[in-house]
């Protein structure tokens, strides 16, 4: 197989060796097709060479030709940096052809080794192409960060030490713990060694501190579980995020444990009916026991009145959790920071990196006001796992014991990184670009009132609308809901921009979610043209078959 593969690829140098080139752009694309040829045939040829039994017995997995190696990681390091560099050129997003589809969901198990030219080739030929796109600047659809090329490098770093970061005494941990104490600054919570750890994002996040608020409610909770104990209550807009109830059924409480309050026409809790929720379970024979506050809820970027959430749960002996997944960085803007005013006052915080401050997937943070908490709600000591007072195994806490993970990626990297490369200043003006980028959209947006529904008040950098058109039924609400949502399908597929839907009063709206760092606003009146293009096209098309 490997030597009819050699002879294939010897026939293709040769006949490309003869090959035309008519300037330096094609030139230079003939340059990197002999050279992809040459890597592969001098794998082959050396892999062919050698034993196949010695190979098994004595080598590690490390390159047999070092040289080659580098040449083909170097090659795609450089792809990767073009990626970034153009990405302007490319679609945001295209669907993945039948043909791709197959060959990636019917390949066998691998049994035999590939070349190293050749499974990067397959990466770049089956993966790069068709991604969800979020590292566009017209991807909007969801808050999902960009990354940077500090965060390219940092994770490069990350898989090269491939640093175990549960404990022992290492400069993961060191950086970690760096991190944590910054956010706690950032966020005015009290210093503290073990009050803080990094997960993979604000639904892991809301877990631990979810399971930190009920280990101090029910003290014995790890040995009893929950038989036989008070139905503890947590309480949260019908605007919160669906990451909390998953964390409430996976601890064991149950979805019905969450009582949802309504919201004002700002999108914010109604803490007169908080107060009266909670009075009236506290007389039905509940436990109430949690209140979570939105800081930038997901459908609106709507924030809850924090300091009033803060005073009700300290008057209620109750703990108070802040979901901040990407709102709680806008902390970083001088001109909307008063958004979060009480963030101080929260049991537990949970947030992302991997949104707001652009870190390569996955980021998030959890900080707990008191550490104590944290560590008796996770801490097992096994034989093991013993500390020591010299040698490697030192440092406590361990930050296996401040979370579920015994094994953990050094995420801290990416984050330690990027602040250092860029900078809380720098950052917190892209997050108030995005933020004035929203409000460009809703003034282009604004000319076309006459069919074009903008819901209102637009607090951060996400914008919602919803097109009616005047020769539709405007009082079908069912078809104007189809309208806008095969309308958002021909602007995803058109390539120009990724947006997505929500729904408020049951009706659906387009939703555009800003986070990017790259956008401008060109790319707006882009976005404006093209999606005023596609409505008059689908009218058109209904008309068409009336």
């Amino acid at each position: 197989m490997e030597r009819s593969k050699l002879y294939q690829l010897t026939d293709e140098a040769s006949k490309k060796l003869y090959e035309p080139v008519n300037d330096i752009e094609s030139l230079n694309q003939w340059r990197k097709q002999m050279i992809n040829l040459i890597d592969e045939i001098s794998q082959l040829k050396l892999s062919s060479s050698i034993d196949l039994n010695e190979t098994n017995n004595n080598r590690s997995l490390d390159p047999t030709d070092w040289l080659t190696a580098r040449h083909i990681a170097h090659q795609m390091l450089d792809t990767c940096l073009e990626s970034i560099q153009s990405v302007r050129n490319r679609p945001v997003w295209q669907p993945i052809p039948i043909e791709i589809r197959a060959s990636i969901e019917q390949e066998p198990l691998p049994e035999h080794s590939q070349t190293l030219s050749n499974v990067c080739q397959h990466v770049l030929n089956y993966v790069f192409p068709y991604t969800r796109g979020n590292t566009h600047p017209r991807f909007w659809g969801w808050v999902m960060g960009e990354g940077t090329l500090g965060g390219i490098l940092a994770e490069m770093m990350m898989a090269t030490t491939n640093i175990n970061a549960g404990g022992c005494t290492h400069s993961a941990v060191l950086i970690e713990r760096t991190v944590i104490q910054w956010m706690r600054q950032l966020f005015g919570f009290p210093e503290s060694n073990d009050s803080g750890i990094i997960v993979s994002g604000t639904s892991m996040a809301s877990v631990i501190c979810l399971a930190t608020a009920r280990r101090k409610f029910l003290t014995n909770v790890r040995q009893d579980g929950m038989i036989n104990g008070p139905r503890l209550i947590i309480y949260a807009s019908t605007e919160i995020h669906v990451c909390i109830t998953k964390a409430l059924e996976l601890l064991g409480f149950g979805s019905k444990s969450m009582h949802f309050i309504s919201v004002d026409k700002n999108f914010c809790i109604n803490t007169d009916e908080l107060r009266q929720t909670i009075e009236d379970d506290r007389h039905n024979g509940l436990l109430p026991f949690c209140i979570v506050g939105c800081a930038g809820t997901v459908n609106s970027g709507a924030f809850d009145n924090l300091v009033e959430l803060a005073s009700i749960a300290h008057k209620e002996k109750m703990w108070f959790h802040i979901d901040g997944a990407f709102g709680a960085l806008v902390i970083l803007d001088p001109e909307r920071c008063h958004l979060v005013q009480g963030i101080e006052q929260a049991d537990s915080l949970a947030f992302d990196f991997h949104k707001w401050l652009h870190c390569p997937y996955d980021a998030g943070c959890v900080l707990i006001r008191d550490g104590a908490h944290l560590s008796s709600t996770f801490s097992v000591h096994q034989s093991y796992l013993a500390t020591t007072e010299r040698g490697c195994a030192g440092d406590e806490p361990w930050f296996c014991d401040l979370g579920t993970e015994l094994s953990r990626q050094f995420r801290a990297l990416k984050v330690w990184f990027t602040l250092k490369e860029h900078g809380i200043k720098k950052l917190g003006k892209k997050i108030a670009d995005n933020c004035q980028q929203a409000q460009y959209l809703v003034s282009l947006l604004s000319n076309y009132e006459d069919f074009i529904h903008i819901i209102r008040p637009v607090t951060l950098n996400v914008v919602n609308f919803r097109l009616e058109p005047k020769e539709l039924d405007r009082s079908n609400d069912k078809l104007i809901d189809e309208f806008n949502n095969e309308l958002l399908a021909d602007i995803q597929i058109s390539g120009i921009a990724v947006a997505s839907t929500t729904r408020f009063c049951n009706r659906l709206y387009i939703r555009v979610c800003i986070v990017s760092h790259r956008c401008t606003f060109e790319d707006f009146d882009i976005f404006v043209a093209v999606l005023l293009k596609c409505y008059r096209l689908r009218l058109q098309s209904l008309q068409q078959f009336e």
